[in-house]
């Protein structure tokens, strides 16, 4: 018989978390962090995953709707932007063409991040509505 100190686990230990959606620690710290996250949820689920489930909801405003493909990619920017502790956009919308625009203002600052119907993402920075950045990021 083994004793506890030699014994093994069956498989490997698991080197991904499991994103449950509870709330951070980090969170509970800071009330501006947890407005963020909020933000952000509210857009994650309220907005994308609705338009995940359907997708043809925006059809009746007369634009080509985004992919469920385009919404994933949307999702996963969104989750990147909120691990990093960006603010949430301001709006987001779909750009009319199959994609998204994810869009923040602040003062004399405007950016955008525009997921293009071929998924490729491109951010757009602009001050006092002057472009001073401009990158392709997929």
């Amino acid at each position: 018989m083994q004793s506890l100190e030699q014994s093994k686990t069956i498989s490997e230990p698991m080197s991904s978390v499991i994103d449950t959606g509870a709330v951070y620690e980090e969170t509970l710290s800071s009330g501006e962090s947890h407005q963020e996250r909020l933000a952000w949820e509210r857009l994650i689920d309220g907005q994308l995953i609705e338009w995940g489930r359907n997708p043809e909801q925006l059809e009746d405003d007369d634009i080509e709707a985004p992919s469920r493909e385009i919404i994933s990619v949307a999702s996963t920017l969104a989750l990147t932007m909120c691990r990093h502790e960006m603010p949430a956009p301001s709006r987001i919308a779909p750009d009319g063409e199959g994609g998204i625009v994810f869009e923040h203002r602040e003062g004399r600052d405007f950016e955008t991040f525009e997921i293009h119907e071929d998924g490729s993402i491109e951010y757009l920075a602009f001050h006092d509505s002057q472009l001073v950045d401009r990158q392709t990021l997929r």
